[in-house]
């Protein structure tokens, strides 16, 4: 599947937005990504887009001095197990790291294996469980870590070629121009 990773805008809102609407039960309003993409300066917001421009993916890391905190992740589900999810977890990770991040951390439902597959073969780690964390079903949440030697150890797969992201896949390497916040 070819597509590329770039920095998300305003006028992607509307379909990043129906993206989450159609993946999770507890979405993001709409005004939180404008925040994300207009206002807040530790924000790290990508999508993937495919050649005719659509999009199949969004990441939302937040970038705070050496913390990549994976704020909000979801991949169309026609788009899923194509690599994108991959692709979008790499760049962003790899965007973070450019800016001063170390360790990065996530919070995933207990019952979403694909999402804790994904990141355990990235290197993140389950560091606690919060009980009943999820107001809709009350499912637990899963604490991951990325500790600062899977972090290296990720960054340097991803920059020789080895850190699984799918073949032809395009990386763009736009970030903003804003540098880590306190």
């Amino acid at each position: 599947m070819d597509f590329a990773i770039r920095p998300m805008t305003s006028s992607d809102i509307p379909e990043v937005f129906e993206i989450d609407k159609a993946s999770a039960v507890l979405y993001w309003p709409e005004r939180s990504y404008h925040f994300e993409v207009e206002t807040n300066e530790a924000s790290r917001p990508f999508v993937a887009v495919d050649p005719e421009g659509k999009i199949l993916g969004f990441i939302v890391f937040w970038l705070i001095i050496d913390e990549a905190h994976l704020a909000n992740f979801a991949v169309r589900s026609e788009a899923r197990n194509r690599g994108v999810g991959r692709a979008l977890l790499n760049h962003g990770l790899r965007v973070c790291y450019e800016g001063g991040a170390r360790v990065s951390f996530l919070e995933v439902r207990s019952g979403n294996t694909p999402a804790i597959h994904l990141y355990e073969s990235s290197g993140y780690h389950t560091e606690s469980i919060r009980k009943q964390y999820y107001q809709d079903n009350h499912e637990d949440a899963l604490n991951m870590n990325l500790d600062p030697e899977a972090y290296e150890k990720l960054i340097q797969a991803i920059n020789t070629g080895n850190g699984k992201p799918s073949p032809g896949t395009a990386f763009e390497h736009t970030p903003k121009t804003k540098g880590p916040t306190a």
